[in-house]
């Protein structure tokens, strides 16, 4: 890591405040090609390059016949993001663990607080996915049984402590639970827990890629004008030209 980073020009400030993927993929365009020619950053460029060719690819997916690619996609490219190899097992590190390291990560170098203002901004959307009961660990535990009253409270318990969370300006812990809620969603997708195009899950789909577009714009808004010059861990699969 060069102990001198290279800095954009002034001129192409981004002004601190969240900003969607079209105008990340203009603003980044100019410092990708300045790093690439210096061969700075190489790990950290492959991680958004990777990222952005899968959210290319969630909006090419309908948002009301494609659901569930779009979350799958998304999640790739959040993937690419958060994803650290562990020599060790000569394998990526657990999806969880390594997800929570990059959120702290994240959270360091988020300097314009862009988390707490899509936080704050999307609250009602966040909130949803803790209403949803069937997103809930607990109601699994015993799906057959009656939806008693301590399940029940479990569930309010959840959306109860978010909105207390984000009155106290606690957003490191909503936004671990949003990312599990999220994560739970895309298991169920991915882990075949899921018809394609499925009637009873929707709602909690929809709200998941809705809640996904917000967060990875956010995230690699942070990665990009802050967190370049950090260590994000090993590359998982790094690619290896062999002409």
């Amino acid at each position: 890591m060069p102990s001198r980073p290279v800095r954009p020009p002034v001129s192409d400030s981004w002004g601190g405040a969240p900003l969607d993927i079209a105008r990340l993929r203009k603003l980044w365009k100019p410092r990708r090609d300045s790093y690439a020619r210096a061969i700075l950053y190489e790990d950290v460029r492959i991680r958004i390059h990777r990222a952005l060719t899968w959210l290319e690819f969630a909006e090419r997916c309908d948002a009301s016949e494609d659901l569930d690619a779009r979350l799958v996609a998304q999640w790739i490219a959040l993937n690419s993001l958060y994803g650290r190899w562990d020599d060790r097992a000569g394998s990526p590190m657990p999806d969880r663990e390594s997800l929570r390291v990059f959120a702290e990560q994240i959270l360091s170098h988020d300097h314009d607080r862009l988390v707490a203002s899509v936080l704050r901004a999307h609250a009602k959307l966040a909130i949803s996915l803790f209403e949803d009961r069937y997103l809930c660990r607990h109601f699994w535990e015993a799906p057959s049984a009656p939806a008693g009253r301590n399940r029940n409270r479990d569930v309010a318990w959840g959306a109860a402590n978010a909105r207390e969370h984000l009155r106290e300006g606690r957003h490191a812990a909503v936004l671990d639970r949003v990312l599990d809620r999220i994560h739970f969603v895309r298991n169920q997708l991915v882990h075949g827990g899921s018809t394609y195009n499925g009637r009873l899950n929707r709602a909690a789909v929809r709200r998941a890629s809705q809640m996904m577009d917000h967060l990875l714009a956010c995230f690699l808004q942070i990665l990009m004008e802050h967190g370049y010059v950090d260590d994000w861990g090993g590359l998982c699969y790094p690619p290896i030209d062999e002409r």
